[in-house]
């Protein structure tokens, strides 16, 4: 079993899951097209580029407006550069960012921009302060912590204002990477690293923020960051821009609108596996079937992965039943005693 791409902790919508023979096709869903619908809130950066995190620093909003927002997002539109956020699971020496940011650690060498296009960038509506109910974390960084995050955004917002005034037109590397230490990185204790990924879940003000907000609509290439482009605009309008909300609406051909059209097949939500099988069963043997007759098997094995799980006589007579050793086939998985040769670990964090 695998996925076709991690969510942020705030996000919802389309998570791919591959099992059986469809893993070894989970990297055509790295490489696709997503649309998200996010949340842009301004007037705040946290170290995470989303509400999750801890606030780094403040600008002012005053001048920000629905036709400013607009002017700015279409620069965005096309190819251009991309700065990823410090907290993401893009891995540097086999270590993935987010851990060298919980670690403190520096990173081994410099984080460099990133090739990414956004295809459809559409205004859905805007927010003045006072009419929506995103809030911004009630945590503030300490003094250490924003000295680390403003070296990042110092060598990033260069970046951010380039990118603006060649309106969407690809950087330079030069002017796209973020000065960091190039010292290696220390070894990190067992219990110490166990500890990155062991940390409190965050809290928001109690009331909402007085602040104007952008929900937006993008439609973007792989290893696109929708945080890094809440920063982004939050810069190009003269402020700062975090990330309140994310839901991944489509990717390839699975979308969460019900019904999907005729070229695509709807989501099975967590409401479908509530109301019970015979619900969410349809569900999945409809996109099953149909993805099996865009990928017919290709070779014996592949035949066999495909035979109806329910003949318990392919479970037992013909494998020798027994009941005695329980076998990986037995629980409806792939019926090769040495499979061990072909498993594969499936991973959506790029190594640079």
């Amino acid at each position: 079993m695998g996925h076709g791409g991690t969510l942020d902790p705030l996000a919802t919508g389309i998570l791919i899951v591959g099992i059986g023979r469809g893993t070894k096709h989970l990297s055509d869903f790295l490489a696709c097209k997503k649309t998200y619908e996010t949340v842009v809130l301004f007037g705040k950066n946290t170290d995470t580029y989303d509400v999750m995190g801890k606030v780094v620093a403040e600008a002012p909003t005053e001048n920000i407006t629905e036709g400013l927002v607009e002017e700015q997002m279409e620069k965005f539109r096309g190819r251009h550069k991309q700065i990823p956020p410090i907290y993401s699971a893009i891995k540097i020496d086999g270590m993935k960012l987010y851990d060298y940011a919980r670690s403190g650690k520096a990173l081994p060498r410099q984080l460099e921009s990133r090739d990414v296009e956004i295809s459809d960038c559409s205004l859905l509506e805007y927010f003045e302060p006072g009419q929506h109910d995103f809030r911004w974390p009630a945590e503030q960084a300490s003094d250490e912590e924003k000295a680390v995050a403003r070296k990042l955004m110092d060598g990033a917002e260069a970046t951010k204002k380039s990118i603006v005034a060649h309106s969407g037109q690809a950087t330079s590397d030069k002017d796209a990477k973020i000065p960091v230490s190039n010292a290696a990185i220390n070894s990190i204790p067992r219990k110490d690293k166990a500890a990155l990924h062991t940390h409190h879940l965050p809290t928001q003000e109690s009331s909402p923020a007085n602040a104007p907000a952008a929900s937006i609509r993008l439609t973007v290439s792989s290893g696109f960051y929708v945080r890094s482009f809440c920063y982004d605009l939050g810069v190009a309008c003269g402020s700062y821009g975090t990330m309140a909300a994310l839901v991944r609406s489509q990717q390839a051909d699975f979308t969460i609108t019900d019904p999907a059209p005729d070229d695509m097949a709807t989501a099975v939500t967590y409401e479908d596996l509530e109301a019970g099988e015979e619900v969410w069963g349809q569900k999945i043997s409809s996109v099953l079937e149909r993805w099996m007759e865009k990928h017919p098997a290709a070779s014996t094995q592949d035949q066999i992965d495909n035979r109806d799980r329910r003949d318990t006589r392919w479970n037992h007579s013909k494998r020798g039943g027994g009941g005695m050793k329980r076998s990986w086939d037995d629980r409806g998985g792939h019926g090769d005693r040495n499979s061990g040769a072909r498993q594969r670990r499936n991973s959506s964090s790029p190594e640079i």
